[in-house]
């Protein structure tokens, strides 16, 4: 079994997935809290701006997903659905193991 949620949920990386009515691809996987960054193609690209309101560069919106549902104590269902039954068990067991 792998040691860290981050080696788990790997193959996620570059997947399109949708999660609360948001489409999304997964740019990276958080541990603490567990849950996944997501990104999206179809939004327009956002100028950040520096402490002085200066514009200085364009990035796409992202956004943090929990792996947890509401109830906290089972994977999200959006998830279940999603993956890939196999690896939707561990990471079920994965996150209600982890103390």
């Amino acid at each position: 079994m792998p040691t860290s949620l981050i080696q788990l949920l790997e193959p996620l990386i570059g997947s399109t997935l949708t999660i609360d009515h948001r489409r999304g691809t997964v740019i990276d996987i958080l541990e603490d809290p567990p849950s996944l960054v997501m990104s999206s193609s179809e939004s327009q690209e956002e100028i950040r701006l520096d402490h002085l309101g200066r514009p200085q560069e364009t990035s796409v919106p992202s956004w943090t997903v929990s792996l947890f549902s509401k109830s906290g104590n089972a994977l999200h269902p959006d998830l279940q659905r999603q993956l890939h039954p196999d690896l939707a068990i561990k990471a079920h067991e994965f996150l209600n193991n982890k103390d």
